[in-house]
């Protein structure tokens, strides 16, 4: 604090450097702030209209308790929080259904289905997001972010066939990128739960 500093010396940075944060992912520090969710909500488009995605939030536990609907995830150290909130989904009707995206899912689009699988066709590029309450299959690279099994669904899979992305989820645990190594990357690969866990593993 004050904010308006804080912004001021980022623009300064950005003016010497343009392309500073260009295609890379920010968590951003709450720790000492701990502002209303509505005042978050402000800073993070205020970072957006800069170009700058937030991947998560750090230090803003004590602020909210859970993730807040619509917020990036809670992070713990640089690692997401066990107990994190994906947004909300009512449970999953009796009739469920699937969605195709016949072209690539584009940076900043967020696809959400509620009620089943979501399959694309082409990629799913940096900065873009699929939420679904079923499994995803994407027949392109994965370079975004995929929750897959968020109608409560532990079952739920996430396949594609060029293994990049920033985030992953099923039913209520994620993991970034920095928890996934390398050795997936570039790769087709399937996701899946495992006694509690995120499991990963090759599909060649």
């Amino acid at each position: 604090m004050p904010l308006a500093d804080w912004f001021a010396g980022l623009d300064a940075a950005l003016r010497r450097s343009p392309t500073l944060f260009d295609g890379r992912a920010v968590i951003l520090d709450l720790a000492g702030l701990e502002p209303e969710p509505e005042a978050l909500r402000t800073i993070l488009a205020d970072l957006r209209a800069r170009r700058i995605r937030i991947l998560g939030l750090e230090g803003a536990q004590d602020a909210f308790g859970v993730a807040d609907d619509g917020l990036p995830p809670l992070l713990a150290n640089g690692r997401p929080t066990r107990n994190l909130d994906l947004p909300a989904l009512p449970p999953a009707e009796p009739e469920t259904t699937s969605l195709t995206i016949e072209g690539s899912v584009r940076s900043g689009q967020s696809i959400v289905h509620r009620t089943g699988d979501v399959t694309v066709m082409g990629s799913v590029s940096s900065g873009a997001e699929i939420l679904a309450g079923g499994s995803i299959h994407i027949y392109g690279a994965l370079r975004g972010r995929a929750i897959a099994g968020a109608a409560r669904n532990p079952r739920a899979r996430i396949c594609c066939r060029k293994f990049e992305p920033e985030l992953l989820g099923i039913d209520r645990l994620v993991r970034t990128a920095e928890d996934m190594g390398s050795h997936l990357r570039g790769r087709p690969a399937q996701i899946w739960l495992d006694g509690g866990a995120i499991r990963m593993a090759s599909l060649d």
